[in-house]
């Protein structure tokens, strides 16, 4: 293959993974994770847990996150009657794939009771912009005499979840789960301060890359544009901290309520943040990073801080431990995104210094990464009515 050939190939390349984000419908922060309460007893002889994912899409087999148009369709032609069978099906189906072990012995006679068929239709509506999961499924079971300890798996259809497990005298511990990974032990008699610091710190970290790879379409799309935009690794990786260290700032102030933004104003504000960092390269080509980009860059952090902080806003810090697990999904965060710039240096890396990668290179893809800020734009502004505050009144 000859060298041209080989550079259009490149090209075409990067053309095609861009135009899946631009072909890819996004609400940056959708409710990812299950969110899972689990209830402890005085007398330690029942377990109830509350599992809230999104039931209309569990019901009708579709992936988890609010239901496309044609699926919702499906669901709202659905009568009484068919909808009693299809929750009969789904409940075979995710008990099958559910474990509840006390004291490391599987408990088999746990009951799953569904939301109400008024209450399933309304949830089903609930716009995009709206991370609002549904009412919960509740599986209450009897536990076993003098039950020391409890774990739970829940089937990997749902996702990641986050568990907080509530005792009697007010203690809460929070734990979060890959998809379909069993918890640690639960300690029925309360919880582990030393385990529980630990768990926060590691899960959450585990949370935050996975908001950012494969979950967070719109802050690869930045941080992609930010490593084609750098012509000089130096440059790069000072654009990058200043990143960093403003989203770690709006991060930690929202994720601690002294901040509160609305996600109608910030998801917007971020996809315009890519169609104006992408559109700058577009237009200009790679260009040094000097005072006026970083402080840009700055601005533009504080935005997508915002954003990552309406996602852990709906999971929720696990109290006592905040700072763990606000360390822990920052530093996850961290990881995804040095993951996104050594992917897209690697893709670059040898046409970098060459006198054509501007024209030829970082301009067409930066480019298709604007188109893909202004579709997400376009989509989020249409969604302002029904959006809903990233911390607050929820």
């Amino acid at each position: 293959m000859g060298w041209r050939a080989l550079q259009r190939s490149i090209q075409a390349l990067l053309a095609l993974a861009l135009l899946c984000f631009t072909s890819t419908p996004t609400h940056a922060h959708d409710l990812s994770y299950a969110l899972v309460n689990v209830t402890v007893p005085a007398d330690r002889a029942s377990v109830r847990i509350d599992i809230r994912c999104h039931v209309p899409a569990l019901i009708i087999g579709a992936p988890q996150g609010h239901l496309a148009p044609d699926r919702l369709a499906v669901f709202l032609a659905l009568d009484d009657t068919q909808l009693t069978a299809r929750q009969s099906i789904a409940g075979r189906n995710l008990m099958g794939g559910l474990s509840l072990r006390a004291d490391d012995r599987l408990i088999d006679d746990a009951r799953l009771a569904f939301p109400s068929a008024a209450r399933l239709r309304a949830d089903a509506q609930v716009p995009a912009a709206s991370p609002k999961p549904s009412a919960p499924l509740i599986l209450t079971a009897a536990l076993p005499t003098s039950a020391a300890s409890l774990d739970l798996a829940l089937p990997a259809a749902l996702g990641p979840a986050v568990v907080v497990v509530h005792w009697p005298d007010g203690r809460v511990a929070t734990l979060a789960t890959r998809d379909g990974e069993r918890t640690r032990t639960i300690r029925l008699a309360g919880p582990d301060p030393l385990a529980d610091a630990l768990d926060a710190l590691f899960r959450f970290g585990v949370l935050g890359f996975h908001h950012i790879l494969p979950l967070g379409l719109d802050h690869i799309a930045f941080i992609a544009a930010l490593a084609i935009a750098a012509p000089r690794l130096g440059g790069l990786i000072r654009l990058a901290t200043v990143f960093t260290l403003a989203h770690s700032l709006t991060l930690a102030l929202a994720a601690l309520r002294i901040v509160e933004a609305p996600s109608a104003l910030i998801e917007p504000a971020i996809a315009l943040s890519i169609v104006a960092m992408a559109g700058l390269t577009a237009i200009r080509g790679p260009a040094p990073a000097g005072p006026v980009t970083t402080v840009v860059v700055f601005g533009f952090g504080l935005l997508h801080g915002l954003g990552f902080a309406g996602a852990l806003g709906q999971i929720g810090l696990p109290r006592g431990q905040e700072a763990l697990a606000l360390i822990g999904f920052n530093l996850g965060v961290e990881a995804g995104q040095i993951a996104v710039i050594l992917i897209v240096l690697a893709l670059v890396a040898a046409w970098r210094t060459k006198p054509f990668y501007g024209a030829r290179i970082a301009q067409p893809a930066s480019a298709l990464i604007a188109v893909a800020g202004l579709i997400w734009t376009v989509q989020r502004i249409g969604g302002l009515a029904a959006a809903t505050p990233v911390f607050g009144a929820g």
